[in-house]
């Protein structure tokens, strides 16, 4: 094979596989949408406070409707998806159960215990690649946590709500209370005055309590005067009523006196005889009308002043009834004086009707005695004028005209005091009953003032108690009012811990709470550029070895020395080394688009790899022959299983430390995906590539020193 070809092949094996897998694994999600997958949607909607909630749908629409890094997800029936994952039609189908709805929402029910997970089956074909299931888990999964963070944020925004209903109810309560130790302040303000007001009512009573017990005593001693009354006026209308006859017989006489005035003249003789004794009996008439008069005046002198004092002492007896009307104690006592007024006005006002009995009793007995008085002035002129009479008669018997005359005169008169005795006896007829009623009357007040003093007692009792309650009721308003005064403190220090939120604040909470932690992705190409530059310059060097021969000279022939010999055969190989670190450079540059400083460190280190490893396998390959072969081989296997990923068994982790590709690949992702262990990978890079010269220099001179077996050619390894 000539030299051209040889160049070409040396480096084009190592630009192709460097653009190959960078292409690949440069942006692995940037080709999802070549690959198509299956959703089922077996799940049943649940309704949740009067509403539907189709989460089942709503993920297969986040499914389907995704666009950018994802599968092209198509929405099918279990039997398609199971088709297509046989064929190979799906790579992958994502099965929603029936109840995945109702477990989603299960967080919301009354009973704790029954809430659970909702799952979905995420199925890979057989003929996926092998990476395809984890990549349909993280999508499907990323899809899962996108409707978990919606349920999340639709939980705490209800939660956030909650706070803000809390603090508003919080202060209404706190409102209330602090209104109710207001009116329990008041209350007990109220009850404050009442019981002062009971206090001053309970003196009031006491003072009632006196006064109607003197109000009984003075009823006593009027019922006792009144009997005394009465008496007397039976005896003055007995008196009056004889009065009345003897006025009445009187007028009779007159009137046969001026009817017998005709015959005067001739029974002079007669009548001055028979007149003789006349002026005595009209100073008796005289007399006795005088002394009539007096008992009349005497009686009106006892009765009136006593009468009175009947009057007065009625009239200072309180009302009841206003009494009731402006009563505010409680309502057993007020209801005791209503009562006692009502009584008192069904009976018809006894008292007033007593009072103007009494008064009419007192007028009448005025008048009795002013009557009784004008009678004996009367009767006083007429024994004044009866010896004048018989004066006249005797003195001349032609007078008998003018007797005849005074004879009618008189005759009138003792009309009139006959119609005066009559109404004299009707008027003491009247005191008399008058009397009996007002004795019946104050027998009616005694009664009456002994009732209302029990009851001004019971009032004064009853006042008493209702102090003692008001007293009572005023500590316990107060002891209300300072209760709910701290009550309402409390609220408001309860409602000031409660927090409270705005609709900009609840969106970015619930945001922020149902995704507490957000990771910053790192883009896989800069960390797979460094495994695949290390591993192409790894290919390159096997490959330049495989186009070339180890060895040009050989070993056997040369007498030259050993070192020298190893130059010479080492130098072409460094040749194709430093080109290919040049190609790969350049083509990873091409994806990577790194900074023009990092542009040459890269080179500077592919160059120091590419040195490292074609004198690594050129050592190999001169002094193992065969078997080094094998082994530069195997070495880019290993490093390839750990170079994808990280979680392989440990004793695989623990050779690949060991391998050539182990330090380059650290200096490589310092420089690509800004890796921290650059100092350590020049390190071990540069101990392998003196490891390399070394053993170049000792499998050279080995190869110089082992003889040809069964006569065999010298190899050009």
């Amino acid at each position: 094979m000539r030299t051209l070809p040889r160049w070409a092949a040396a480096l084009l094996v190592p630009v192709l596989a460097t653009t190959a897998l960078l292409a690949a694994f440069q942006d692995p999600a940037g080709h999802l949408e070549t690959v198509t997958a299956a959703v089922v949607n077996g799940d049943e909607p649940v309704t949740v406070n009067g509403r539907t909630v189709p989460l089942g749908r709503e993920l297969a629409a986040r499914l389907v409707a995704h666009t950018g890094d994802n599968y092209t997800w198509v929405l099918t029936g279990a039997d398609d998806a199971a088709a297509g994952l046989n064929s190979g039609r799906y790579r992958v189908a994502v099965t929603i159960p029936a109840n995945f709805s109702r477990a989603a929402t299960s967080v919301g029910n009354a009973d704790p215990a029954t809430a659970e997970r909702a799952r979905v089956s995420v199925s890979s074909s057989r003929t996926a690649a092998g990476i395809d299931p984890v990549v349909s888990r993280t999508l499907t999964g990323a899809a899962v946590a996108t409707l978990n963070q919606t349920v999340v944020e639709t939980y705490l925004d209800n939660v956030y709500l909650g706070f803000n209903r809390m603090h508003r109810q919080l202060g209404d309560a706190a409102d209330g209370a602090g209104k109710v130790s207001d009116g329990a302040t008041r209350v007990a303000d109220g009850n404050r005055q009442l019981v002062v007001g009971l206090r001053q009512l309970a003196a009031g009573s006491d003072a009632l309590a006196d006064g109607t017990d003197r109000l009984s005593t003075g009823a006593s001693t009027l019922a006792d005067g009144t009997g005394e009354l009465r008496d007397g006026a039976n005896r003055l209308a007995t008196g009056t009523g004889q009065l009345a006859t003897g006025a009445g017989r009187l007028a009779s006489g007159a009137g046969q006196v001026a009817a017998g005035t005709g015959k005067l003249a001739d029974g002079l003789g007669t009548l001055r005889d028979s007149t003789k004794n006349l002026p005595t009996q009209t100073r008796k008439l005289a007399d006795g009308a005088e002394q009539v008069a007096e008992g009349n005046r005497k009686l009106a002198g006892t009765v009136v002043p006593i009468a009175d004092q009947i009057v007065n002492g009625i009239d200072r007896l309180p009302d009841l009834d206003k009494l009731a009307d402006r009563c505010e104690t409680p309502a057993d006592v007020c209801a005791q004086l209503r009562r006692a007024a009502d009584a008192l006005a069904a009976a018809g006002n006894p008292v007033a009707d007593l009072r103007n009995q009494v008064v009419t009793f007192r007028d009448g007995i005025s008048a009795l005695a002013d009557g009784s008085q004008r009678v004996a002035d009367g009767a006083d002129q007429l024994a004044d004028r009866t010896p004048a009479l018989t004066g006249a008669i005797n003195q001349a018997a032609g007078g008998a005209a003018r007797l005849d005359k005074a004879a009618t005169q008189v005759a009138g008169g003792a009309t009139s005091v006959a119609a005066g005795a009559r109404q004299a006896a009707t008027g003491a007829a009247a005191v008399r009953d008058g009397a009996h009623r007002l004795a019946g009357g104050a027998g009616q007040l005694v009664s009456g003032a002994g009732r209302l003093a029990t009851g001004a007692d019971q009032l004064t009792t009853a006042v008493r108690r209702a102090g003692t309650a008001g007293q009572r009721l005023e500590n316990g308003a107060q002891s209300l009012a300072g209760g709910a005064a701290d009550l309402a403190d409390g609220l408001n220090d309860g409602r000031n811990q409660v927090p409270t939120y705005t609709d900009a604040e609840r969106a970015h909470l619930r945001d922020v709470a149902a995704t507490p932690i957000e990771a910053t992705e790192t883009a896989v190409g800069g960390l797979t550029a460094g495994p695949i530059v290390v591993l192409v310059l790894w290919l390159g060097a096997l490959v330049t070895l495989i186009l070339t021969p180890a060895a040009r000279r050989d070993p056997l022939t040369w007498h030259g020395p050993t070192w020298r010999l190893a130059v010479l055969n080492a130098r072409p190989l460094l040749r194709y080394a430093a080109a290919q670190a040049v190609v790969v450079s350049a083509a990873a540059e091409a994806f990577l688009r790194l900074a023009p400083l990092r542009v040459i460190a890269l080179l500077a280190v592919a160059v120091l790899i590419g040195v490292a490893f074609i004198l690594v396998i050129q050592a190999l390959l001169i002094g193992f022959r065969t078997a080094g072969r094998l082994a530069a081989i195997l070495v880019p296997v290993l490093a390839l299983t750990t170079a994808v990923i990280s979680a392989v068994p440990g004793a695989l982790t623990t050779t690949a430390s060991y391998l050539p590709t182990y330090g380059p690949i650290l200096a490589v992702r310092a420089l690509t995906a800004h890796g921290g262990a650059a100092g350590t990978g020049l390190m071990l890079t540069v101990g392998w590539l003196a490891i390399g010269v070394l053993g170049v220099l000792c499998a050279t001179a080995h190869r110089r020193t082992v003889p040809v077996r069964y006569g065999a050619a010298p190899s050009h390894a």
